[in-house]
């Protein structure tokens, strides 16, 4: 495997600027650290007393930089994934009512359509009935003058109509005392 490939911890930074000079050689460093370091931590054992905590002290002081981090604990993701199956119940559950809701709102919009039509021919039904009533109204005043003239005319015929029985009941008389 190649160590460019995949960049340890410590090589982050080195990694970035992989294709540089600068870089290479601190790819070179941390290979011979580590090299130092194993070295280090496996000719301890050999070592006489003073020497083999000096090689200790060494080694750990190379080993934390190169050696891999700790493992992570491991994490719990059971109540992540209760609660996001809880969120998608209750957005299912909220589409379903935004469904049912776009449906009633239709309805209503439907029937607010309805009511609207019936609203617009009620209004042109009386704007023609206003328009009878005043052709009756101009009518019933035609009517009424005609009514008054003729009231007149009637008692104006009925007036001569008395004066006419009148003179003949004179008549009458007057013929009847003439004549025995």
């Amino acid at each position: 495997m190649d160590d460019s490939s995949i960049p340890a911890p410590g090589r982050a930074l080195a990694s970035v600027s992989g294709s540089t000079v600068a870089g290479r050689a601190a790819r070179r460093f941390q290979r011979a650290a580590g090299a130092l370091h194993t070295a280090l931590h496996v000719g301890q054992g050999f070592l006489p007393p003073p020497y083999d905590n000096i090689a200790a002290a060494v080694s750990k002081l190379l080993g934390p930089h190169l050696s891999a981090p700790p493992p992570a604990p491991p994490v719990n993701l059971a109540p992540l994934e209760d609660g996001l199956a809880e969120l998608q119940a209750e957005h299912r559950g909220l589409r379903s009512e935004l469904r049912e809701q776009s449906t009633s709102l239709q309805r209503v919009e439907d029937q607010l359509e309805l009511v609207s039509q019936a609203a617009d021919r009620n209004a042109m039904a009386q704007k023609e009935l206003m328009g009878e009533l005043k052709a009756v109204g101009g009518r019933l005043e035609e009517l009424k003058a005609a009514g008054h003239k003729a009231k007149v005319f009637a008692l104006l015929a009925l007036a001569l109509l008395a004066l006419s029985v009148a003179l003949n009941v004179i008549l009458l008389l007057y013929f009847r005392h003439i004549l025995p």
